[in-house]
Order: C-alpha cells, then sequence, then structure tokens
C-alpha cells in the first residue's frame, strides 16, 4: 500500500515541477536622463555631453558663432555662455564696470568673471523645480540673445 501511494506522491511533485511556469520578466524600461527630457522638445540643434552637460550652437548678428551650455548641478540649472571665448581680445579691465551694469537690465541674466582665466560668462541659474521644456527653452534664448546684444555694444 505504501509503494503505490510513494509512486503516486513522486508523479504529481514531478508532474507539477515539469508544468510550472515561471513568470516573464517584464521588459526592463530604459530611463531617459531628465536634463535629454527636457531637451527633446527644443526647437534648437544640440549636443548632449553626458547626463548633466548639453552644448548648443548658436549664431548671432554680433558674435558669428558661440556656444551656449546646459549644465544640471544638483536640483539647479546653469545656463550660460562665455562671452570672453565669443569675443577674444574685446573684453579686458575697463570693460568690466560696464557688464557689471548690465545685470541690472536683464530679468534672469547674471554676468561675472573668473579672476583665475580672465573669463567673463553670462548665464542663468534655474531650479529643476517646475523646469519644463518651454521654460528651458526661454531661458537658453534669453542667454543667447543678451550675448548677442552684449557683444554688439563692445565691439
Amino acid at each position: 500500500m505504501k509503494k503505490p501511494l510513494i509512486c503516486m506522491l513522486c508523479f504529481l511533485l514531478s508532474a507539477g515541477i515539469a508544468f510550472t511556469q515561471t513568470k516573464p520578466k517584464p521588459p526592463v524600461k530604459k530611463s531617459i536622463p531628465e536634463m535629454k527630457k527636457l531637451l527633446i522638445g527644443l526647437d534648437v540643434p544640440y549636443n548632449i555631453i553626458n547626463d548633466t552637460v548639453a552644448v548648443i550652437p548658436y549664431n548671432g548678428a554680433n558674435i558669428p558663432s558661440f556656444e551656449v551650455v546646459v549644465q544640471k548641478l544638483g536640483d539647479l540649472y546653469m545656463i550660460s555662455t562665455n562671452i570672453s571665448e565669443a569675443l577674444p581680445g574685446k573684453i579686458d579691465s575697463t570693460k568690466y564696470k560696464y557688464l557689471l551694469q548690465q545685470t541690472e537690465y536683464y530679468d534672469m541674466i547674471k554676468i561675472g568673471m573668473s579672476e583665475d582665466v580672465d573669463m567673463v560668462y553670462i548665464r542663468a541659474d534655474v531650479y529643476k523645480a517646475g523646469m519644463t521644456t518651454a521654460i528651458l527653452d526661454k531661458v537658453i534664448k534669453q542667454v543667447a540673445n543678451v550675448s548677442n546684444i552684449i557683444a554688439g555694444e563692445l565691439k
């Protein structure tokens, strides 16, 4: 009596193991970096350097070619352009006062200088919270336009 019962249990156990199906794993969704999501909707060409830095080429009436850099720093986006690089030899210590006074006339723009390398940059800092593609587009265009305006006034 025990032998047929043991055989039946072994058969049921092996049949149960043979017919069990493993759950299929859901496909892994690739996460798109936050900055790339914002840049996808822009109507300007861009080059993503890494997950936190992108470069947007621009040309204006007063500067033939320059780059606007979008950089994510923690919970802040820094949008900037190096105006010293765009206008080589045009900016010296006699222009510093004028450049700092220009900060007063633009709503989101800061004009700063680096003491180490004599670099003058135009930048805007925007918090990540509430950031949309439309807002980023507006800030990028404002940094580019202010760079172009100031370059025209410095020539």
